[in-house]
Parts: C-alpha cells; sequence; structure tokens
C-alpha cells in the first residue's frame, strides 16, 4: 500500500506566507526629548548676541523689558510670558538685549524637544523600537536645529522661536489625540476634554502668530474626523477651549488706550484699531507676490530649498503609503506643509525664510517615518543612518561657526550704532531712520536713558493715515505739514519709500523748531537738514 506525503510542518507554510505588518511600538522615553532640548538651548544660548539682533529684535526686547506691545498681530502672550522670564534674569544681573534674546533660546529648545518627540512616536507608530526611534529622530532634529536660517531665529529676540514651538506642540498633540480618540471604547468625556484642550492650543496659536491656522485647520480637520459620530458635541468646550484668543485680545485692546513705554507707535485706541492690529491688517498688501531680498535668496538656496523639498517629497509619498499611521493625519500634515509653503510663495515680504520654518520642520520629523514605512529603506537603515550622521556632523561644525559669526556681526553692528547715538550732538529734536532697528535706538534711550529727548521716527510707520493723525497728537506737528504721501502705486517700492521718508523728514523740519537729523546707514552717516530761510533750530 503506497505511502501518503507527510503533510508539510504548518511553522514552514507559515514561513512562506507575508508576514504581519509590525504594530506600534513603545514610544521614545520623554528623558531623549529632553535632553536633545537641553543640548540645543546651550547651544542657542552660546550663540545669542548680548545685543539686540537684525530686523525686530530691538522692538521685541523693548517690548519684553516695558511690557508694551510690538508691532500686528502684538503677540500678547509671547510678551505677557516673556516679560517675567526676561525681568527675572535681569535681576539676575543679565542685560535686557541678552534676556530677550535667552527668551528665544527657550523657545528654540522647546520647539527642538517637542520636534524630538513627534519625530520619534511616528516612527514608534511605524514600529520602530523606542531605542532605535530615539537616536534615528535625532537625525531631522539637527537637521532642524543647526540650520543656519532656524538659528537666526531662535538666538535673537523674535516670536517665530515660540510659534514653531507651537507647531511642532500642535503635531504632537493631533497624533496623540488621533490614537486616543480612535480607541474603543471611546469615552464621550475623553473626547470633550480632548476638544478644550485643542480649542485652547488653537487660540494660544493663532494669538501669538496667525499663519498657525494653517496648520490648526488641517489638524482639526483630522481629529474630527477621528472623533466622528461625536463631532456635533466638541463644539462648545472647543470654543470654551478658545478663550486664550480673546484674552490676548483684550491685552492689545487694554494697550490701546494704556500704551506702554515701549509699545508699536501706530497702534490708535479703540476697538477697531485693535482688531486691525491683532488681524494684521495692515500687511494684507503683501499677498500675492513673492519678492526675498538677494540676501534671503541666498539664504533660501543654502539652507531651505535642500532641505525641503526632498524631505516634502519623502512626507508626500508617505501618505500614499499603507503606513501604521491614519491615513487623515498624514493627508493633514501634507496640506500644513503645503498650505505653509503656498502662503510663503505668495507674501511678498523681503524676508520670507523664516515663513517656511514650519513647513521645515513637520517635513523634515517625518521623513524617517516615511523611510521606514517602505521596505528597501528600512532595510538600508543603518547605511543611510550612518551616512546622514556623518553629513550633520561636517553641517553642524559647518553652521555652528556660522552661528558664531552672525553674533560677531551683531554685536559689531550695535557697537557702531550705539557710537552714533551716544555721539549725536542734540539734545532734543526728530532723528529719522527708515528702517525697522531704529526700535534699537529706543531701546537706548528707554532703557539705559540715552538721548532720551530726541524723538525717533520711523517714516514707513507714518504711510497709514491713524498712525499720522496719533503722531501729529502727540507732538504736536504734521509729519506730512504741506505735502501728500506717495500714491499706493509706489508706496512699497525702494524709490517711493525713500521718497516718503524724505518727506517726512523735509515735513518735520518745516513744522516747527526742532532740529531734524536723518541716519543713512549704509554708508552710515548723519544728515542734519538746513531749516527753511535760515531759522534757528532749537537744540
Amino acid at each position: 500500500m503506497p505511502r501518503h506525503p507527510r503533510p508539510r510542518p504548518t511553522a514552514h507554510r507559515a514561513a512562506n506566507a507575508p508576514s504581519p505588518k509590525p504594530g506600534p511600538a513603545a514610544p521614545a522615553p520623554a528623558w531623549a526629548s529632553l535632553a536633545a532640548g537641553a543640548v540645543f538651548l546651550a547651544l542657542y544660548l552660546v550663540w545669542a548676541p548680548t545685543v539686540p539682533g537684525g530686523g525686530d529684535s530691538g522692538e521685541f526686547a523693548l517690548a519684553l523689558a516695558t511690557l508694551g506691545l510690538a508691532h500686528p498681530t502684538g503677540y500678547a502672550f509671547y510678551t505677557l510670558l516673556g516679560h517675567g522670564f526676561v525681568s527675572a534674569l535681569h535681576a539676575l544681573g543679565a542685560g535686557w538685549a541678552w534676556a530677550a534674546n535667552a527668551w528665544s533660546a527657550l523657545g528654540g529648545a522647546v520647539a527642538v524637544a517637542l520636534l524630538h518627540a513627534f519625530a520619534a512616536r511616528l516612527l514608534a507608530r511605524e514600529g520602530v523600537p523606542a531605542r532605535p526611534a530615539a537616536l534615528v529622530a535625532l537625525l531631522p532634529v539637527a537637521a532642524f536645529g543647526f540650520d543656519p536660517v532656524w538659528t537666526a531665529a531662535a538666538t535673537v529676540a523674535e516670536v517665530n522661536s515660540w510659534h514653531l514651538a507651537w507647531v511642532a506642540g500642535a503635531c504632537l498633540f493631533a497624533l496623540g489625540s488621533n490614537a486616543a480618540l480612535a480607541a474603543t471604547p471611546r469615552d464621550a468625556g475623553l473626547v470633550a476634554r480632548r476638544a478644550a484642550l485643542w480649542g485652547a492650543y488653537v487660540g494660544l496659536g493663532i494669538s501669538h502668530h496667525a499663519t498657525s491656522v494653517l496648520v490648526a485647520a488641517p489638524l482639526t480637520l483630522a481629529l474630527l474626523f477621528a472623533a466622528r459620530p461625536l463631532t456635533r458635541s466638541l463644539l462648545a468646550p472647543a470654543l470654551v477651549g478658545a478663550l486664550p484668543l480673546l484674552a490676548a485680545w483684550g491685552y492689545v485692546y487694554a494697550r490701546s488706550l494704556h500704551p506702554a513705554t515701549g509699545q508699536w507707535g501706530a497702534l490708535a485706541p479703540g476697538v477697531r484699531a485693535t482688531w486691525e492690529h491683532v488681524t494684521g491688517a495692515g500687511y494684507r498688501h503683501y499677498l500675492g507676490a513673492f519678492a526675498p531680498s538677494a540676501p534671503e535668496q541666498a539664504d533660501l538656496a543654502a539652507y531651505v530649498y535642500p532641505w525641503l523639498v526632498p524631505a516634502a517629497l519623502a512626507l508626500l509619498t508617505w501618505s500614499f503609503l499603507a503606513a501604521r499611521t491614519p491615513r487623515v493625519l498624514r493627508a493633514a500634515l501634507v496640506a500644513a506643509v503645503l498650505a505653509q509653503v503656498l502662503f510663503t510663495l505668495s507674501y511678498g515680504v523681503s524676508d520670507p525664510a523664516t515663513y517656511f520654518l514650519p513647513a521645515l520642520a513637520i517635513a523634515l520629523a517625518a521623513a524617517p517615518a516615511a523611510l521606514a514605512s517602505w521596505r528597501p529603506a528600512r532595510r538600508a537603515g543603518p547605511a543611510l543612518a550612518s551616512v546622514a550622521t556623518c553629513g550633520l556632523l561636517v553641517a553642524a561644525w559647518t553652521w555652528g561657526g556660522t552661528a558664531m559669526e552672525r553674533r560677531s556681526d551683531c554685536e559689531g553692528f550695535d557697537g557702531m550704532l550705539r557710537s552714533m547715538w551716544a555721539a549725536v550732538p542734540l539734545q532734543r529734536g526728530y532723528f529719522v531712520w527708515d528702517d525697522d532697528m531704529c526700535s534699537r535706538l529706543q531701546l537706548y534711550q528707554q532703557l539705559e536713558r540715552l538721548r532720551p529727548g530726541l524723538v525717533v521716527v520711523h517714516p514707513r510707520l507714518l504711510m497709514d493715515d491713524g498712525a499720522r493723525a496719533l503722531f501729529t497728537r502727540r507732538h504736536g506737528e504734521d509729519p506730512l505739514a504741506g505735502g501728500l504721501p506717495p500714491s499706493d502705486a509706489n508706496a512699497d517700492t525702494p524709490a517711493g519709500i525713500a521718497a516718503f521718508a524724505d518727506q517726512v523728514a523735509q515735513g518735520l523740519n518745516r513744522a516747527g523748531a526742532d532740529s531734524v537729523l536723518v541716519f543713512v546707514a549704509r554708508p552710515p552717516a548723519l544728515q542734519l537738514l538746513p531749516k527753511p530761510g535760515g531759522a534757528p533750530r532749537a537744540h
């Protein structure tokens, strides 16, 4: 009788069958993210200059020191919380400017820590164990944390570092909430609490930086999708949570009625002026163009595009793969990156590089998870990580030198400006400088009592009718006496702005007896305007 062949062992059949996808691994420990943030905090504090940085840094330092109000949109919580931090450091012996820069350094460190936690948790969702996930997540964090465009924002008094901390926290919160909402059975109370927390977080973000809505909107849609069918019950707790936004607007309104010494000079009193301030109405004319200056174009080509483009492509590819991270959340991250990039490409300011930072941070953080979800890349993971580590070490060394050079340049320029200000031959009069850095002079006046009798005039602010009327009421002289502002067609061109600045200086010189000095930064020069008809000057 023929023998029947033995059936093959079940284990052998299972070995030939497709292996199931790994489930989510345990998340990386929190101490790894905290350690990453602590290392970068130390670096940012070393790279922070002891003086205000360029652009709006002097204005923010002054607002933080005096509990004032910065340019639109006001940045209320940044100022309120930062004032306590800066005042504490100053009481310990730190200078006002360095303390304000340290506030940004702290925000940068928080952003790095949250970004690491987000990248590590995305890797855990793809089945990468905790320790390798924590190590691999350091790669995108280092690429972002050392980037010169980012370090420029994280080492001087600016709002961008805390905005990026908000962005990273929003992504981390959405990832955790999506997992909690997908769990079964689901507690309606838990969903309501998550909605209230998210509403508060979104309100905090919008009150700090209006572009946070570009990240908040797609993440909110993803969370609503995960919370269905309880979506309708989320409106009330979310609105209650959004109260921080109203509180921030209330602070701006209070400052419009009771100005501080370090305050945006174009804010008129009242509800309408407050609304225009918190919504950034004065910047809407920049929409519809992309006009980076030559230095910004160089920074974009060197430090943004080479990292953003491949990371964004990896994120886009990942969004179509059957990965463990929920598809709706992957789509939300892609939408947030795309919205931020499209907005920046249509915002015609001369310094748009920092507006790419949220997109760059999200795309870099998601790139390792995108590679981990692709089998060939996962097999080559150790080799790829080794190559990336070597490249980042070289970049970190180079970019660290760039940060130190920037610090030296800031301190050198401030020394020149301080010497010039101390040498001004007037005790009273008008000092006209058409540059955002004129706020440094106000900082010297209010915090160091250098030339407090001079009125610092930033002509560009006076293009607004309300700001001109406010200036006239405060100083008793019309800055456009006998003239008209340039037309809207050329007001934002360099020639139009220069013509308007000259018109303001000449108008102030005609309007009263006080002397008018005009400062030109490149090359540094002071011009004392002659009085019409040889009229005497008041000094």
